[in-house]
């Protein structure tokens, strides 16, 4: 776009991105402070307001013969493990949005990145004797992938219309990240996701600017939609087989001494004790129970019972901090990147 062209208006370029999936609102939340809508008078400041949604929200933008604003939604490298119910392009914002995230993490990340073994068995030895704990868990899996200089990110800020991922694999140029998209506290329900996704990175899934999203996870989430598994591709079944491999420390069937119990108390109980035998988190047990017996309720209440732990996002946002150098970014930049997370002062 030269100085000749028909500038960009305010209206034009707001109406472009509403039609896109992102309310104006929303928009303006993540435009930096000194932006002013008058630099839409001039070319330079429209170019600058096009940089600036790449950057922010993984837009890739042109300008049509009249001067209005061309979006380009479709992340070219993103492929999406989906519900049967959604199309691609419902999951079009979150894939951007993970894909200018983890630009900005990658950039100031402070360990490089060493690819893992994706043998389940030398890794749970290694996440072991780096936790200290008897169990693969939440905190300890974070802390095996911020050290191999995998960052793990969560995406909070969304549109809210558009539609949450559960978790993300991306890869820019052959270094790998993890966003978590699960708005869920508990440990136990983001280990699975946390697992399922570094599965993806060890085994191969991903190309040197890959993304891959998964918006439904059936470990985690409360219903049994046995067709969808079914229809589970090669990928999806190799990085469930991994998490459930790393998890349950090489036991196929955790549960066949369980049987199906009448109160929550008993399943916390029982989850606690096959936990310490077995070397497995407790809360996975509970919630592979609540799977195999549709019995999410009972499940739910049983996690309460669980040791009173930080919330799982807010360790997310402890190793984030402690793994980037945020003053590498500018400070507009280092602002975006917290707050996106919800990780801000």
């Amino acid at each position: 776009m030269d100085e000749a062209s028909t500038p960009v208006t305010v209206k034009s370029a707001f109406s472009s991105l509403k039609a896109a999936g992102y309310p104006r609102s929303y928009i303006e939340k993540l435009l930096p402070d000194w932006w002013d809508n008058s630099l839409f008078k001039t070319s330079a400041g429209v170019l600058q307001f096009a940089l600036i949604l790449k950057q922010r929200l993984g837009l890739e933008t042109s300008f049509g013969q009249e001067g209005q604003l061309l979006i380009q939604t479709y992340p070219r490298s993103a492929r999406f493990k989906r519900r049967a119910d959604t199309k691609e392009s419902e999951l079009n914002i979150a894939a951007g949005l993970g894909l200018a995230i983890t630009k900005l993490a990658l950039f100031c990340a402070n360990t490089p990145y060493t690819p893992l073994t994706s043998d389940p068995k030398l890794l749970r030895e290694k996440i072991l004797a780096m936790s200290g704990n008897p169990h693969v868990d939440f905190e300890g899996l974070l802390k095996l992938c911020w050290a191999h200089g995998i960052p793990v990110l969560y995406l909070k800020d969304l549109p809210r219309a558009s539609k949450r991922m559960t978790g993300m694999a991306v890869s820019i140029d052959g270094r790998p990240a993890i966003i978590l998209g699960f708005n869920n506290t508990q440990h136990a329900r983001q280990l699975f996701v946390l697992a399922h996704e570094l599965g993806h990175i060890v085994s191969g899934h991903l190309d040197e600017g890959g993304v891959l999203i998964d918006e439904d996870l059936a470990e985690v989430t409360d219903t049994l939609i046995e067709t969808n598994n079914k229809r589970k591709d090669a990928e999806e079944r190799e990085a469930d087989s991994f998490a459930l491999a790393l998890i349950r420390n090489g036991y196929t069937a955790p549960l066949a001494s369980m049987g199906r119990l009448s109160s929550a108390t008993a399943i916390a109980a029982k989850a606690a004790v096959l936990g310490r035998e077995m070397g497995i988190d407790p809360g996975h047990l509970i919630l592979s129970y609540a799977k195999q017996h549709n019995d999410w309720a009972r499940a739910n209440q049983a996690l309460e019972y669980s040791p009173p732990q930080p919330s799982a996002i807010e360790v997310v946002g402890r190793y984030f901090r402690e793994g980037v150098s945020l003053e590498a970014l500018s400070s507009e930049n280092q602002e975006y990147l917290l707050s996106i997370q919800g990780f801000g002062e």
